[in-house]
């Protein structure tokens, strides 16, 4: 039988449990080995617990809640989750720790049959000290050793909770700054303020691919459409046509509107060629996807879904533009503003996408010649290739 707290000082195993854990979040622990860690370290002081379950707030676009269930003897944690009955009442009461032994009665709402005592706690973090809505940590310690927990080891799992929920808050909240990040700027500019480019004005210029996507007939879809199945619409269009393009290792610049500023980066000349062909293979892809879905059965009544696509290649500047208070990580140049008229003019000349003839015989694609044409604020006539809006899409693959 192991030895307990009793036999032992508490202030030593106290110490042992918050420099591990503090040790394991300092250097990258996952959020996972962090409740093993936990309950390892907790069961070699001898508390002999046999479940630990844990609930917190989490900023994700995929759910709202994070749980982890663990046993003895197992490296990992689960997913899965029994007990938030037990936290959902202590957070509508209040309460900071609930027991729920034998005496109480509450064993009842314990999920395993052999529990003899249980413990659950709820540690708060104040807004300073958290990233948005997390906010709570719930830990349940559940023992099946007969007596179950002592008031030693209580006073144990009272004085390490809240070190665990330090520990798992920066794990968490380091993780979810990422998320958002990722989510509302793309991998490559999060990772460049995460490097700490942060200052306005911080920017570097580049070689670049520049896609300009903008979708057909928005103008008539706002009188069309109720406000839901308007935005319903218009996050169908951008998820189908900037799919392909993230998969062949483009960015999104950002959204304009209705339309969406995608673009690839050019690191030296001999992977230029490469480049431009998927840049224009993703913008087909994307706009095959997008009848794809108007052909589905269950949009027969639904506005179709049509794109409009400009391609231009040139230097840009790529980095913070904006004001004092309120920048934006984007790129901007005359590629982007040449993509953005090939755009517009493949609206007077009924075609489906246009780019310069460079691009073309770059990529190696086969193209409809819609001759040369000046661009509005630009002096000289562009040759203009690309396909129409009843070309064969895949002819140019």
């Amino acid at each position: 039988m192991r030895a307990t707290p009793e036999s032992g000082s508490l202030v030593d195993t106290l110490s042992r449990a918050t420099q591990s854990l503090v040790q394991a979040a300092l250097t990258g622990a996952s959020d996972s080995e962090l409740v093993v860690l936990l309950g390892n370290t907790l069961n070699d002081a001898g508390l002999d617990i046999a479940m630990i379950e844990v609930a917190c707030d989490v900023v994700d676009a995929e759910r709202d809640l994070h749980f982890f269930r663990w046993f003895p003897g197992s490296n990992d944690t689960e997913s899965n989750f029994t007990n938030v009955a037990v936290f959902e009442s202590m957070l509508l009461t209040g309460q900071t720790m609930l027991r729920l032994d034998a005496e109480s009665g509450g064993l009842g709402d314990i999920s395993r049959d052999e529990a003899t005592d249980a413990i659950a706690f709820a540690n708060h973090l104040a807004p300073d000290a958290t990233l948005g809505f997390f906010d709570d940590v719930m830990s349940l310690f559940v023992t099946e050793r007969p007596g179950g927990f002592t008031a030693a080891e209580i006073d144990l799992l009272h004085l390490v909770t809240p070190v665990f929920a330090l520990a798992l808050g920066a794990r968490l909240n380091a993780a979810a700054a990422r998320v958002l990040l990722q989510t509302y700027l793309g991998d490559n500019a999060a990772a460049a303020l995460l490097d700490g480019r942060v200052s306005l004005g911080a920017v570097e210029q580049i070689r670049a691919i520049v896609l300009y996507c903008d979708l057909y007939q928005f103008t008539a879809l706002t009188e069309a459409l109720d406000a839901r199945s308007l935005i319903d619409h218009l996050n169908l269009f951008f998820e189908t046509v900037t799919r392909p393009v993230s998969q062949a290792g483009g960015q999104v610049s950002g959204h304009v509107g209705d339309a969406v500023v995608m673009f690839f980066p050019v690191a030296d000349k001999d992977s230029e060629r490469s480049l431009c062909a998927a840049a224009v293979k993703a913008a087909l892809e994307g706009l095959q996807a997008l009848d794809q879905i108007n052909a589905m059965s269950s949009r027969r009544d639904a506005p179709p879904l049509r794109a409009r696509i400009g391609i231009d290649i040139g230097e840009v500047v790529h980095g913070n533009i904006g004001s004092a208070g309120r920048f934006s990580f984007t790129i901007i140049g005359t590629p982007v503003n040449r993509s953005a008229r090939l755009q517009a003019l493949a609206k007077e000349l009924d075609a489906a996408m246009l780019m310069t003839a460079e691009i073309a015989e770059a990529a190696g694609m086969r193209c409809s010649t819609f001759g040369k044409h000046a661009l509005r604020g630009f002096e000289q006539p562009v040759e203009i290739v690309g396909f129409g809006i009843s070309d064969d899409l895949e002819s140019g693959r």
